[in-house]
């Protein structure tokens, strides 16, 4: 599969041809995987390894959908979403909300995903199939709400 410059992985020859995910994981191999499980569906991919890194490129870039992990160092990924939707650039993108911190679940910590402006949460780890499915959903949602927001032409 084809990896072009920093972060982005193009699901077949040079030109995306896809909607755009940018993946926020700071463990690389997982990151990697869920790049190349989502290149492989066809969409486009940006990856981040970090908080400032994934509101960098959002805010260039303008995904579709962001697939994060809530338990970054530094900037952590509550924060994060809290950014993008408090950014008129991105504040209609679909947020994936993952972690593996186990028990956090439980204890709420999907209540606070969803506070910060996550669409959705899972645990860790999470099935290849069910995060492309989730983010297929979530994409075309957020397609139909927009097309259903937009004036109607003259």
């Amino acid at each position: 599969m084809p990896h072009r410059g920093p972060g982005l992985r193009l699901s077949s020859g040079t030109r995306p041809r896809g909607p755009l995910v940018l993946v926020v994981e700071d463990e690389d191999d997982v990151r990697e995987v869920y790049a190349a499980e989502l290149a492989a569906a066809g969409f486009t991919v940006l990856e981040a390894p970090d908080g400032s890194t994934a509101i960098e490129k959002a805010l260039q870039f303008g995904p579709h959908a962001v697939v994060l992990d809530l338990t970054l160092s530094g900037i952590d990924g509550l924060r994060v979403a809290r950014r993008l939707r408090a950014d008129d650039r991105t504040h209609d993108v679909a947020i994936i909300a993952l972690t593996a911190a186990a028990g956090l679940a439980g204890d709420g910590f999907e209540a606070l995903a969803v506070a910060a402006g996550c669409d959705s949460y899972f645990s860790k780890p999470v099935a290849p199939g069910t995060l492309i499915g989730e983010v297929v959903r979530l994409v075309a949602r957020r397609s139909k709400s927009a097309l259903a927001t937009r004036p109607a032409a003259k």
